[in-house]
Formats: structure tokens, sequence, C-alpha cells
């Protein structure tokens, strides 16, 4: 691997940076205590062109590619990670429909998703598990020009606030991806799920039933839903996943850092101390090597690789970002003793939100089955 960041990149930085201190992070704690979703923040997210910073100009997006997508989650997640975590959900149907859409539906739903004026949600969880997801019972069967579809999904994310949800479903003996608008008869929202991190994200259920979706919803071709699910998946989730992860262990790193700075006790900063300099020094060189896996794998896909030829790439840097974090999370709060534990220092809100990240996109296990199985090929 040979490559710099560019001059936008460097660009794009500053400027997320600045979003994130000035207008994220004041408003951290409020936000998660409110536990609501972040409306203001998206619709400003979407004036800074950061939505739909890989899709097309031609859709209102920046096509700025996967590195810039990376490196600006990383920075919002440092501060606040369930904007962050917004921009990886929030990617997964735009993305799908750009890839594997219609002329049509590019059209329709791709501007106002990247402006932020709407927002969306996608759903291949159920009941039976996520992980086996040639296991989902949701059905969806054609009558005239009309697809008939009964069915639940679980834990997803954003799907109440989304006026756009993508969803797969079994069409015979195959799987095939749709596209559900909210407000239509058969769609319906139901239970929230309590969580202890992202709390500004809700995850809920959803149920179809009777839902009837003209064949223009479907996305792609009839029995082409696992392809457009997992590919998806793969390329925004576990990627997005992994940014979110990377930015939580560089905030928790900074702010540990500069408590050891300011902390004084028996005369000099904890700084000094060689068991406080151990621990920082253990999240500086963990930061450093899941960055380096997670831009590597980013700047492969904006060179022309496809998820297949990088799962074990995107496996990597998902599943060492996300235990870094955690990891991060842990040492802050050592480092910080009582103060850790505090709200207002936002290290023990960080760590809620680093745990939630390790079944996101596939869990930490998924992720050993992927590697594993490639290097004993």
């Amino acid at each position: 691997m040979d490559f710099n960041l560019s001059r936008e990149h460097e660009m794009l930085r500053d400027m997320v940076k600045e979003f994130a201190n000035n207008e994220l992070a004041p408003r951290a704690l409020e936000l998660d205590n409110k536990g609501e979703f972040f409306w203001e923040q998206v619709k400003r997210s979407g004036q800074l062109g950061l939505i739909g910073v890989i899709n097309s100009k031609e859709y209102g997006g920046t096509a700025m590619g996967h590195l810039a997508r990376m490196i600006l989650i990383e920075e919002i997640s440092r501060v606040y990670p369930p904007m962050g975590f917004f921009h990886q959900t929030g990617n997964l149907l735009m993305y799908a429909i750009e890839t594997f859409g219609n002329d049509q539906q590019k059209k329709k739903y791709l501007p106002a998703l990247c402006k932020g004026d709407k927002v969306s949600a996608f759903a291949l969880t159920e009941a039976s598990g996520g992980s086996d997801p040639a296991n989902m019972q949701t059905e969806a069967t054609l009558k005239g020009n009309d697809y008939v579809i009964n069915g639940r999904k679980c834990w997803i994310t954003a799907v109440d606030p989304a006026d756009v949800v993508g969803f797969v479903a079994k069409t015979g003996d195959k799987f095939s991806a749709f596209i559900v608008e909210k407000g239509t008869p058969g769609f319906e929202v139901t239970r929230r799920e309590e969580t202890i991190g992202l709390r500004s994200l809700p995850v809920n259920e959803f149920a179809l039933t009777n839902c009837r979706l003209p064949k223009g919803n479907l996305i792609g071709e009839e029995g082409r839903g696992l392809v457009c699910a997992l590919t998806t998946i793969a390329t925004i989730g576990r990627t997005g996943a992994a940014g979110v992860a990377l930015g939580i262990a560089r905030g928790c790193y900074e702010i540990a850092l500069k408590f050891a700075k300011e902390r004084v006790l028996y005369g000099k900063p904890i700084a000094a101390l060689q068991a406080i300099q151990f621990m920082l020094a253990d999240m500086n060189v963990e930061i450093e090597a899941a960055k380096w896996l997670c831009y590597s794998t980013a700047w492969q896909l904006d060179q022309g690789k496809t998820s297949r030829d990088l799962a074990v790439d995107i496996a990597r840097c998902k599943l060492y970002a996300v235990d870094v974090a955690n990891r991060c999370a842990y040492k802050a709060v050592d480092i910080m003793g009582a103060y850790g534990l505090s709200p207002e220092y936002r290290v023990i809100g960080l760590l809620r939100d680093a745990l939630e990240l390790g079944v996101a996109a596939g869990s930490q296990e998924v992720m050993k089955i992927t590697i594993g199985a490639t290097i004993t090929r």
C-alpha cells in the first residue's frame, strides 16, 4: 500500500473537525441524555456535504469516496459517536440504491437523502438472527403488479425516524431487496429496544403486514437481494463501524492524555508516572495500528477493489478497531479514576458506545470466521 492523504482529504478533515468541536461536542451530553434523534445535526451534516460523500454528484453527492467517509466518521465519532454511526447506517440504503437500484430510484431518493432532508435505514436482521440471513422468515409474494409482504425485522437502527427503509425478504426459494416508504399501509415501526450506548439513534422492530409494494420498489433483480444486502453491509456497514470505533478510541485517548497532563498528584502531573505512561503508550500504538488498517481498506475500495476482494481486510479493520475502542475506553477510565465515571468527562459515554459496536454489521466472532476461513483455506 502506498498512499498519501490528498489536499481534499486534509481540507475535509479540518472542516469536519471544526463541525465536531463547535457544533457536536458542546451538545453531546445533552443529546445523549435526551436520547432523541438529532434532526438538526443531520440537516447540518447534509448542508456540509457529508452524508453523500460516497454518492455521485449526479444524485447530490460529493463523490469523494470511501477514504473520505472513513475520515469524516472518525472525526465525528471522536466527540459524538451516535452521529458518526448515523453516517454508517444512513449510507447503507444510499449505497444499495446507487449500486444496485435503477435510475428512477436513484433520482427519487438520493438527492433528498444526501441533503439530509430525509433519512433512511436498512434492515436484514430478524429474530432468527442477523448472522444467518438465509434463515429469514419475511416473505414477499408477487400478486399482479405488487409484492405482498409479511414479516418482522428487529434491531434496526434509525428505522423510527427513517423516511425510507430498505429490507430483504424471501421471494420463493431466493431473496430480494425492497424499498418501503414511511406511511405505506401495512408498514409499522413497533417496539424500541433499550440500548446502553448510541442512545440518540433509536433501535426498533418493524412489522410488514400484508404490505403491498409495486414492482418499482424492488432493488435490482428479483432473487439478488442477499448479494445486495451482504455487499452493502460489508462495504458500508463494517467499514463504517470500524470508523466509529477508531474515532471512539481517539476520543478516549485525547481526553485521558489531557487529564493526565493536568491532574497533579504527589506534586507532579500523573502523566509523569510510568504506569500512566504505559497505558497511554498502549493506546497510542493501538490507535495508529487501527488507523492504518481502516485507512488502507477504505483506500483500496477507492481503487476499485470490491468487498469480495477485501473480505478479510474489511473483517480485520472492523474486528481490530472495535476491540481497540473498548480497550482504550477502559484504559481512559483507569487513568481518570472516579472522573472517568462521570458523564461530564464523556469517557464512560464513549465506553457505552464502544460496547454497541461489537454486534454492529456483524459480530466480532463473524469477523473471525471470515478471517479464519480464508487463512486456513
